[in-house]
């Protein structure tokens, strides 16, 4: 049990709750999901544009990165009331915004499409951390953000 709690004390040194390190940590799990089925939805779906492909992949893994980074990214202070309904516009404006932007992207540079797609899903990834950070879970390091469920973070 010492060590358990010694590795969970080191990773919120390394990568404390609201970091961009944590959310990014995190966001690697929730984007392999969403890039995998991005990526298969291409090879299933080929005469279907690739923004549309895209917008319903980031739109279907929304939902599930919301509670993800819930419960591991930020916390639980805030009631769920709050935060979902509150990360659906940043949820909407990001799948708008990278849709858009991989448009664009795949115009430019068509034979490296999957590379861009990355490139674009790690350029919304920081705008929608900072947003989830200080607008949905409106998170601060200086405030007790631990939750009767959890009480020894």
């Amino acid at each position: 049990m010492t060590i358990e709690i010694g590795r969970q004390v080191v990773f919120e040194r390394l990568a404390p709750r609201g970091s961009l390190i944590r959310f990014g940590m995190v966001g690697a799990f929730n984007s392999s999901i969403f890039f995998v089925g991005w990526t298969v939805s291409m090879v299933l779906f080929a005469s279907v544009d690739v923004r549309v492909l895209w917008g319903i992949a980031w739109g279907l893994t929304g939902v599930l990165a919301h509670f993800v980074h819930r419960a591991f990214t930020f916390d639980d202070h805030l009631p769920l009331s709050w935060t979902l309904p509150t990360a659906v516009p940043v949820y909407i404006g990001s799948l708008v915004g990278s849709s858009l932007t991989l448009g664009w992207l795949d115009a430019a540079f068509p034979e490296a499409i999957h590379w861009m797609g990355g490139i674009n899903m790690l350029a919304w990834g920081v705008m929608i951390w900072a947003t989830m950070r200080l607008v949905v879970f409106q998170f601060s390091p200086t405030t007790a953000h631990a939750s009767p469920e959890r009480p020894e973070e």
